[in-house]
């Protein structure tokens, strides 16, 4: 009796050690791609990252400069003696001197672009400047007048990369694309009139009974500086393109202080 129950045992341990082999084959594959989906979104994560610090040192580097003055359609970003507010802050978005893409297109150099790749010729940067008075509007300062959103009376005007890089104004709007070529007639960008208005109107009722909010300062400027990238997938596997587009965009902004934007008396 003991020998048969000995056999038996083994017989079933066999059987569970082959049941085991079967859940592990059907396993794998899911876990495989979960890891690889890992993998890709990781990436993603980094380029959205580079997105977003490029834009913050390039709203550092207008925040200290003025948008009044400058020399309008200097394209070059090495050039030292020909300063254009919107186009310099845009080189922000250009790779390093030392980077092999230089080579190709040496106007479009000097920037700290190390990682995200951009691509003048598909991606684009918008720039756009705001000056507040206390008691007031916010208002968005003309660059140029063909590029403007208007949201019912609100009028905002912002500077596109991508509408200048030929030095002459060409309308293209690289940001109104999707990454396969739609065009979204109605995109705006992040940073618009009632946006900024918004963020900087505050009630009593936004703070603690007993704090006294500071008085803002009576006169405000502003610039947002947002970036459109497409990115490619790393990986590229067909069941993640499937549902994913490839490329996607990334996009990026930011907002900052801009002293020299703050409206003047009128004498």
């Amino acid at each position: 009796m003991i020998k048969l129950m000995n056999k038996l045992t083994q017989k079933r341990g066999k059987g569970f050690r082959g049941q085991s082999f079967v859940e592990l084959a059907l396993v794998l594959p899911v876990l495989i791609l979960i890891l690889l989906g890992l993998v890709e979104v990781a990436f993603f994560l980094g380029r959205y990252l580079d997105a977003l610090d490029l834009t913050r040192e390039a709203a550092r580097f207008a925040s200290i400069r003025d948008p009044f003055v400058g020399t309008s359609g200097d394209t070059d970003c090495a050039t030292q003696n020909s300063f254009d507010f919107y186009w310099d802050s845009s080189c922000i978005f250009s790779p390093p001197p030392d980077d092999p893409r230089c080579s190709g297109n040496p106007a479009w150099c000097g920037g700290m672009d190390k990682y995200l790749d951009y691509n003048p010729d598909t991606d684009d940067v918008v720039i756009t400047v705001f000056s507040y008075r206390e008691g007031e509007a916010v208002q968005s300062v003309e660059k140029q007048a063909q590029e403007k959103i208007v949201e019912g009376s609100d009028t905002s005007y912002y500077w596109a990369f991508s509408n200048h890089k030929t030095g002459a104004y060409v309308e293209t709007n690289n940001w109104k694309n999707d990454c396969q070529g739609n065009t979204d007639a109605n995109a705006k960008p992040f940073y618009t009139l009632p946006k900024v208005r918004t963020l900087t109107a505050y009630t009593p009722g936004e703070f603690p009974a007993d704090v006294t909010p500071i008085a803002a300062p009576r006169n405000i400027g502003f610039v947002a500086v947002e970036v459109y990238v497409c990115h490619d997938q790393v990986l590229g596997l067909p069941i993640f393109t499937a549902f994913v587009p490839n490329p996607i965009k990334i996009h990026a902004y930011t907002l900052m202080p801009l002293p020299a934007a703050k409206p003047t008396p009128t004498p």
